[in-house]
């Protein structure tokens, strides 16, 4: 295989991985707080004979799209929703994780939990709970929750100094190795939630873009191994 059918294939390679990528963003479009991701493209050189070098495309990781996503009114007391940057703390089997999926609710004892059943934090690090009985929450836009009786807990905003290295995780949560810092210029919508920042049409646009370059790449690739079987043929023709 010569050099030529090489860099075609590396063009390949990115392009599905850059498919698998958008496709990803296309299944999350109804997933609360999900920000989408684009594919990051680098060059890779490589020395050939003559001491000229050859170009080779890889893929250098995918960047968040970190722009707010549309909020959406729900009527649900416990759902809500961030203005501004930032994250909400949970607790998972793994270990603190982070979302900007306000979709909330009541477990058994009263504890404030995402669909999937993770605590909300509050500045502690430990769960939220509403007493039974304390009648309708109220979650002010400084992250106070309280009731009828008086103040229950703090729903802390955090971010971090670099969120392009937080690593997308399952039901719209993220991890990263950062330490969170708190931030004060967000606040909090109760009754709402924040959609997925994922716009469907430019993403199928996307998709069909990536698709249509990855058909003519192969095609490229396909049509340079035929020249070089019919070379091979032809110059292994004994006279």
């Amino acid at each position: 295989m010569d050099t030529t059918t090489y860099i075609a294939l590396s063009g390949e390679a990115a392009r599905e991985q850059q498919m698998a990528v958008l496709a990803n963003n296309i299944a999350n479009m109804s997933t609360p707080g999900f920000k989408g991701e684009r594919m990051l493209f680098s060059e890779y050189l490589a020395n050939a004979a003559g001491g000229s070098q050859i170009a080779y495309v890889t893929q250098a990781g995918n960047n968040h799209d970190m722009s707010e996503g549309p909020l959406k009114q729900t009527g649900n007391p416990l759902d809500i929703a961030l203005n501004g940057a930032g994250w909400l703390a949970v607790t998972t089997p793994n270990g603190t994780e982070y979302t900007r999926s306000g979709h909330f609710q009541l477990d058994p004892q009263g504890e404030i939990i995402t669909s999937s059943g993770y605590q909300l934090q509050n500045d502690t690090g430990a769960p939220i709970v509403v007493p039974a009985d304390a009648g309708p929450v109220t979650i002010g836009a400084d992250g106070t929750v309280a009731t009828a009786d008086g103040t229950i807990g703090h729903i802390p905003v955090v971010d971090f100094a670099n969120p392009q290295l937080m690593v997308a995780q399952a039901n719209g949560l993220y991890d990263t190795t950062e330490t969170p810092q708190p931030v004060k210029t967000t606040t909090i919508a109760q009754g709402a939630i924040e959609d997925s920042n994922v716009q469907p049409i430019l993403a199928m646009t996307q998709l069909l873009n990536a698709a249509n370059e990855l058909k003519a790449a192969k095609t490229f690739s396909d049509a340079e191994n035929d020249r070089l079987k019919t070379a091979i043929e032809q110059l292994g023709k004994t006279v």
